[in-house]
């Protein structure tokens, strides 16, 4: 009972994952969208084929996909998460819809002695039986069959029948689509020797570029037309809106930042009246913390000076680190195994300096005014050619033995605190060092750290100061609204397809609604990554073709290229007529000095020709020539080529067997993914989708 009991109660995370699994199989790689949503109430989240998909279905389906992913990774989704869940939600709802019609459309059944059979035989579903399996992942039947056939469960088994119907239905489905999907004994040969057989050819390429100047070819206006009316899918261009957008950012007030630091003081003075700090951490922050070991130049260097002066109990801050209050308590403190360094330095280059000496007479004249007391950090700003640390006084910061170079390192660790040494010569330059530091402690240290974020309220300020922006820009006009407001307007081009919205990422929110709307509309606030965007059309472009005029220019270099390829390809069937059947094509240098043959080296079909690359052209005339034969002129991405073949391994048959049924399932599978998504989404784009999700979420 208490197995059955855990199933059930584990149920909608069992869905979760045979939803996914199912969906995964069927759709290859659909590339699931980020979205962006604002609210409205309302009853229909959206229309598949007239059949609604209601708020209920979407939002707990929601549920369902956001609880997994806390389960998975321990923290509730932030709101850019939240748009991609909601995307795959979306998504899948369209797909599972779709699939139900095609069930439908194909009266493909399941009955109950079906399920009944399936869940007593050999195989029973996943859905059972991963509650039946031993730490080592064993299935015990013997207590799954008890279970199964224990009267007790019968309402279980009950509640789980509808998916276990709706997963043999979709098996179902899936064979039936499959079904004249097939692998024949050519396509497996022919992958595996793609992959294994090695070839080694001569090669001669007839560069177009050298071989033919820019001035011996002429392009008229009516090769340009020509080229143009040939390639006309090149020049169409979908449908695109040219928006004008000004975004709000969240960013946390001075109420956020006094909120937090409030919170901070709160734990410092509980801290420093005697509570435990280890639980202080739990209270304050989503875990406990009991403490870490640091060394010398693990913390930022305001944080290390503090806690290294420290002592054990102390509390230290309240302080203002990486966006966010700090507060420490020394745990502990031991000796470490290495000795830690503070130094400063002042770098003399020789880089790009004629004189050398110079630049020795200057670094001893500096070192000379350290060692009489003059400011060592402003010698450094002034002299130092190291721009990283001359900008903090020469200061490199805590080390130790390792990470210097080696001269740097044995003078700085004989050296006494608030000694100067050098000049140092190394790889680098010239060096004056002076030691600041000198430490072998490690130092336990338990951390309450308080992020300051934006809070609720502020997020519900700025929303509304978009809101009252979109209002005012409709009253008035878009830029002039912007700039009386202090906003900077931007610009953005975008498809109807993909939902990307150039600047701000992936957002179908926007684009829907500028493909909805005319010219001069003001959008709502929607919801942009750290923060809103208010939207207006500025320009709409409906699908078409360029016109000829548009890219004529463009063209230009295609055609060029094409018609000396063309004369390539003529100087290369040339020189061919004048090599015999027994020719090495090495004698091409006999015939036209300016042509070398190139020997490959070997390689398979499959990964390319070294110094070629994937070209096709030129791997397809390999896999035709006999060898010692010689091709006729392939044209391929830099001119034409004539080819001949040196040398083919022979077909290893005892290879091909072991590795036969291998290569026929993972062909297979490869058809398989690409029909299954190639139906899918020819199932997609035969539905009439009705998307109303921007009515709901912001």
């Amino acid at each position: 009972m208490p197995i059955m009991t855990r199933m059930r109660d584990s149920m909608p995370y069992v869905l979760f994952g045979l939803l996914i699994a199912f969906l995964i199989t069927i759709v290859f790689e659909w590339g699931m969208d980020y979205m962006g949503l604002r609210g409205r109430g309302s009853d229909v989240v959206g229309k598949v084929n007239g059949k609604k998909v209601t708020y209920k279905e979407f939002s707990d389906l929601l549920k369902v996909f956001s609880d997994n992913q806390k389960s998975q990774t321990g923290n509730e989704p932030d709101e850019n998460q939240l748009k991609q869940v909601r995307e795959q939600v979306w998504q899948t709802i369209i797909t599972q819809h779709l699939v139900d019609e095609e069930i439908k459309r194909l009266g493909i059944t399941v009955t109950d002695d079906e399920l009944r059979d399936w869940a007593r035989g050999e195989n029973p579903p996943q859905m059972l039986t991963r509650n039946f399996m031993d730490s080592l992942g064993r299935f015990n039947r013997q207590a799954y069959d008890q279970a199964i056939m224990d009267p007790r469960n019968k309402d279980i088994l009950a509640q789980v029948e509808p998916e276990l119907k709706r997963q043999r239905l979709s098996e179902k489905l899936q064979s039936l689509a499959l079904a004249s999907v097939r692998v024949s004994e050519g396509d497996v040969r022919a992958r595996f020797a793609d992959q294994r057989q090695q070839y080694d050819v001569l090669y001669a390429l007839f560069d177009a570029n050298q071989l033919v100047k820019d001035d011996e070819v002429q392009v008229s206006d009516e090769d340009l037309k020509a080229y143009y009316e040939e390639n006309l899918d090149q020049y169409k261009v979908e449908a695109s809106r040219k928006l004008k957008y000004v975004q709000f950012r969240e960013m946390p007030s001075a109420a956020d930042s006094n909120g937090r630091r409030t919170e901070i003081e709160d734990a410092a003075s509980k801290a420093r009246s005697g509570m435990d700090f280890v639980q202080l951490t739990a209270t304050y922050t989503d875990k406990t913390d009991s403490g870490a070991w640091f060394r010398h130049g693990e913390l930022n260097p305001g944080t290390d000076s503090l806690v290294f002066a420290g002592r054990i109990g102390d509390v230290l801050g309240p302080r203002l680190e990486n966006d966010g209050y700090q507060l420490m308590k020394v745990i502990d403190q031991r000796k470490s195994d290495n000795d830690y360094l503070r130094a400063s330095h002042i770098l003399f280059s020789f880089e790009g300096e004629k004189d050398t000496n110079a630049v020795k007479a200057t670094a001893r004249e500096v070192a000379a005014g350290a060692r009489t007391g003059k400011d060592f950090s402003a010698l450094a700003k002034k002299y130092s050619k190291d721009p990283g640390s001359a900008a903090r006084g020469g200061d490199l910061g805590w080390f130790t033995k390792g990470r210097m170079v080696k001269e740097f390192e044995n003078t700085a660790f004989k050296m006494r605190i608030g000694e100067i040494a050098g000049p140092i010569r190394t790889q680098f330059g010239i060096h004056i060092i002076k030691l600041t530091g000198k430490d072998n402690r490690e130092v336990r240290v338990s951390k309450i750290f308080l992020p300051i974020t934006t809070g609720s309220q502020t997020k519900n300020d700025i929303f509304e100061r978009s809101r009252d922006f979109a209002y005012n820009a409709r009253a008035s006009e878009f830029t002039k609204e912007a700039q009386s407001t202090g906003l900077e307007v931007k610009e953005s081009q975008v498809q109807e397809k993909g939902g990307i919205v150039p600047g701000l990422g992936v957002n179908e929110s926007v684009t829907r609604w500028a493909f909805k709307n005319k010219v001069g509309t003001v959008s709502e606030p929607f919801g942009v990554p750290n923060g809103y965007a208010v939207f207006s059309v500025a320009e709409i472009k409906n699908a078409g073709v360029r016109p000829f005029d548009e890219v004529k220019e463009s063209i230009k270099p295609l055609v060029l290229r094409k018609k000396k390829l063309a004369k390539a390809e003529e100087v290369a069937a040339a020189l061919r007529t004048k090599l015999s059947p027994t020719d090495s094509l090495t004698k091409v240098t006999q015939l036209n000095p300016a042509i070398h043959a190139q020997r490959s080296g070997q390689f398979t079909l499959s990964a390319g020709v070294p110094g070629i690359g994937r070209d096709l052209n030129f791997v397809g005339a390999v896999s035709g020539l006999s060898v010692g034969q010689i091709s006729p002129p392939v044209s391929g991405f830099r001119g034409a080529y004539l080819i001949q073949l040196l040398s083919q391994s022979q077909f290893d048959s005892a290879a091909y067997a072991a590795e036969r049924d291998g290569l026929r399932n993972q062909l297979l599978q490869e058809k398989k993914n690409r029909f299954l998504a190639d139906w899918i989404a020819k199932l997609k784009e035969n539905a009439d989708i009705e998307d109303n999700r921007d009515d709901f979420f912001r």
